[in-house]
């Protein structure tokens, strides 16, 4: 079967192939991909912002297909440096799966990283010898070895130069979940199995820590990490034992597109205007007077925010089913974080679906703020940076 993101299925039990509280257990559905509900007739499955495959058992799965076919791989083509992949741009017929997208996209930037040779960390081993090697340590050697007769050995500690970093280890369980994936794309898939074969120095987790304290000038490497976290989050390390059998693969298109806006204001911004993320900025919505009591505690989180001349424009993405006919709920959320930034501007960015891409001025607030909506082609990485530019230029 086949349902499009943030789209409902109406399923009989007998489709599902077991008892609905038991599918309410499956990866997918604790990772909240989809929600099911007992209905009368059955059980009705509820998308969220996920696009991939809901695999209920071997016989049974559910394809969830993204809102503009092709949002993800040309998503992805809009990197962080700036530079974009032309030969990635997607069209409306486009059929290659999200999460296989967020795969090809893994190793086109790990082969990158591996080429510039892995990372390598000096880490602290301790080791029992009766040839030391590195610092002694007297007390675990008098407590644990001697004490227990064992006068032959001391205990000692060396730092010694490895590829098992935690970096590493990340990118290595996202490579082994990215060959399950292509496992229809036989060059790629080599490419992917060199990429493993090349960081076997690590250890293999299955849940592995994203790493942190990276340098924020390595923009490369995040960038592999920040594709790496898509797979892991989004392909279950268990899924590789099933063969050809279906199994859960699913990525968050919203957030992919979210990125892919932000990524877009970055580059097409003046030189003189400053870009950044609305939720680092912690802007509070609701204040108290002295004598008052304490305010909620409550923070505008707009996506972007836009500062430039004086004046600051704000920019929520929404890939919602709605497109560019935006809700209330969104709307009045949007004015909420201009009246904490005192912003000038704002904006919902989001995808065509019910006319040509270009601004749609609804209107002014009071104090003079213009509220727009954004509307743009997911899949055209450079007319959506066009319709962005135009929107940034006014401020």
């Amino acid at each position: 079967m086949r349902v499009r993101t943030y789209g409902r299925l109406q399923l009989t039990e007998s489709e599902i192939g077991m008892p609905v509280e038991q599918a309410m257990q499956l990866p997918w559905a604790r990772s909240g991909v989809a929600t099911l509900r007992r209905t009368r007739l059955g059980a009705e499955l509820e998308i969220g912002p996920y696009a991939g495959t809901i695999a209920f058992n071997d016989k049974f799965s559910v394809t969830i297909d993204e809102l503009v076919p092709g949002t993800v791989a040309a998503c992805l083509a809009i990197s962080s440096s700036g530079r974009k992949q032309n030969s990635q741009k997607s069209s409306h017929g486009d059929r290659v799966a999200p999460i296989v997208a967020i795969a090809l996209e893994f190793l086109r930037t790990l082969e990158g990283e591996i080429l510039g040779s892995l990372r390598k960390e000096y880490v602290t081993v301790t080791s029992q010898s009766n040839r030391p090697r590195g610092r002694i340590s007297v007390r675990e050697t008098v407590l644990h070895l001697w004490a227990k007769g064992r006068t032959d050995h001391v205990v000692t500690r060396s730092r010694v130069l490895t590829e098992d970093t935690p970096v590493n280890r990340y990118l290595l369980a996202a490579s082994i979940r990215a060959e399950r994936l292509l496992r229809h794309f036989p060059d790629e898939r080599r490419s992917i199995q060199k990429c493993i074969h090349a960081l076997s120095g690590a250890e293999v987790y299955a849940q592995p820590s994203f790493p942190m304290n990276l340098s924020e000038a390595d923009q490369s490497l995040l960038r592999s990490l920040r594709i790496a976290e898509a797979l892991l989050s989004g392909v279950p390390f268990r899924s590789q034992q099933h063969g050809e059998a279906p199994f859960s693969a699913w990525v968050n298109v919203d957030r992919v597109f979210e990125e892919a806006v932000r990524e877009t204001c970055h580059r097409v911004a003046p030189a003189s205007a400053t870009v950044t993320d609305g939720k680092s900025q912690r802007i509070k919505i609701f204040h108290a007077r002295d004598g008052e009591p304490s305010a909620i505690a409550k923070r505008a989180d707009p996506d972007i925010v836009v500062q430039h001349h004086g004046k600051i424009g704000l920019l929520d993405a929404k890939y919602r089913i709605s497109g560019e006919r935006v809700t209330e709920d969104e709307l009045y959320q949007l004015i909420a974080h201009i009246g904490a930034f005192s912003a000038d501007a704002g904006a919902l960015v989001a995808p065509a679906l019910n006319a040509p891409p270009g601004v749609r001025r609804l209107g002014r607030i009071n104090g003079g703020c213009t509220v727009d909506v954004i509307a743009v082609d997911p899949t055209d990485p450079d007319a959506m940076a066009s319709v962005i530019a135009s929107w940034i230029s006014t401020l």
